[in-house]
């Protein structure tokens, strides 16, 4: 079996409200979507994050996969890890790119054992996964009252733990935020709070003080992602975890981060780290170091799944005879804000009972896609890709490949 041709795709979807985290307002939502095709006609499908200004770098790095056997995952994965490694083209469109091809063969090695991706990686510990609910974004002029409604909502749907962003209002504003949001909630569910590195260390530990007598799970992305020294002082300093990680790319990222303890939960998003092999060695290591392991999530029904079954094959954090969401085992995020891509590009993958979510049990990926919603969404023209690369390392990449997509990762 060889990959005969794949097909690029970005997609963007308008709101009808905007919201807003610590960075900007935004009015759309969007994903870089591929479909990758076999000889013997079996289809998989992938995801990741990107632009209409990065996708023809994504096409150069697909175009390593092109005659090759997309059973031989490890050997493709590291086909273009080494092609692009030198040019340090992997830090944004080799990851994405190899994160959304990597979805999309375990999705197509899957359907041709006629088995889920669990049974692929091993066979799944459980049926289901843990889940909390992100929300709870600036909206309506950052009026409080619609963020408690919303936080009401969540609760009142069976949601047992939730995240609320921070970052854009003052120190003593977004303070008394949370504790509003806390206290319509309850003691009972979780409640989060993620700056997306909106602060300096000083200023993230002032906040940790005017929050310090709530009840609270974690704090997430105090400072920049990258600056270790920052987030390294904050975690040292505070009286809750300290996460992060939805930004960093590979095992190597999170190898140094986590053997210094640099975070006490980590976040890879199955989009930017690596795809389902990566995603699935990062939880290993963490395991192995002592840390925690809670997945970022930000895309569509297509990683969702990819995410589902990866966590479902990671053992509990300790050894125990009973599985403790936020204690022993991994809580996976699950994005309720607007989507209009999300809400209508597969079958509806995000139904919970009381935070869980069954585990997709169909071949593959166990995903539906509707076709006509991929069309309607896409932006710009489709890329399809079937020359195979030359094989050669990328030195040639111009720095518009290295530019931050629009997409950012929340």
């Amino acid at each position: 079996m060889r990959i005969e041709k794949i097909e690029l795709r970005y997609l963007e979807g308008k709101l009808s409200e905007p919201f807003a985290w610590s960075q900007r307002w935004t009015d759309t939502r969007s994903v870089v979507n591929i479909k990758v095709f076999t000889d013997e006609g079996i289809i998989g499908w992938g995801e990741t994050f990107g632009s209409l200004d990065t996708i023809n770098s994504i096409a150069t790095i697909l175009s390593f996969a092109i005659g090759e056997n997309p059973l031989f995952i490890n050997k493709i994965w590291n086909k273009i890890y080494s092609a692009t490694f030198q040019s340090h083209v992997f830090a944004k469109s080799a990851v994405f790119g190899m994160s959304a091809l990597d979805t999309a063969l375990h999705d197509i090695s899957g359907k041709f054992h006629k088995v889920p991706v669990h049974q692929i990686l091993g066979g799944k510990f459980r049926d289901s996964i843990a889940v909390y609910a992100t929300c709870l974004y600036y909206t309506d002029n950052y009026s409080l009252d619609p963020l408690i409604k919303e936080a009401e909502d969540l609760s009142n749907d069976g949601y047992t733990g939730m995240k609320m962003k921070i970052g854009a209002l003052s120190l003593l504003e977004d303070s008394i935020r949370v504790k509003e949001v806390k206290n319509a909630i309850g003691d009972n569910i979780r409640l989060m709070f993620d700056a997306n590195e909106a602060y300096d260390s000083s200023n993230a530990l002032e906040f940790l003080k005017l929050v310090k007598d709530v009840n609270l799970e974690w704090f997430e992305e105090p400072c920049a992602s990258r600056d270790d020294r920052s987030n390294k002082y904050v975690q040292r300093n505070s009286h809750i975890p300290i996460s992060g990680g939805e930004s960093l790319h590979t095992r190597w990222d999170f190898v140094p981060r986590m053997t210094d303890r640099i975070f006490d939960i980590f976040q890879p998003d199955i989009c930017a780290v690596g795809g389902i092999s990566e995603m699935y060695k990062v939880g290993i290591m963490a395991q192995s170091m002592g840390v925690k392991f809670n997945p970022h999530f930000w895309g569509t029904g297509i990683s969702f799944a990819a995410a589902l079954h990866a966590l479902s094959v990671q053992p509990l954090s300790q050894i125990s005879m009973n599985n403790i969401p936020y204690e022993n085992e991994s809580v996976l995020e699950c994005d309720r804000t607007p989507h209009p891509v999300r809400e209508n590009l597969t079958n509806d993958l995000f139904i919970h009972i009381y935070s869980r979510i069954k585990v997709p049990d169909g071949y593959g990926l166990g995903i539906e896609v509707d076709e006509k919603a991929l069309s309607d969404y896409t932006v710009g023209s489709m890329i399809t890709i079937s020359n195979k690369s030359d094989g050669q390392r990328i030195f040639s990449v111009s720095y518009t490949h290295l530019t931050l997509p629009t997409i950012l990762l929340v």
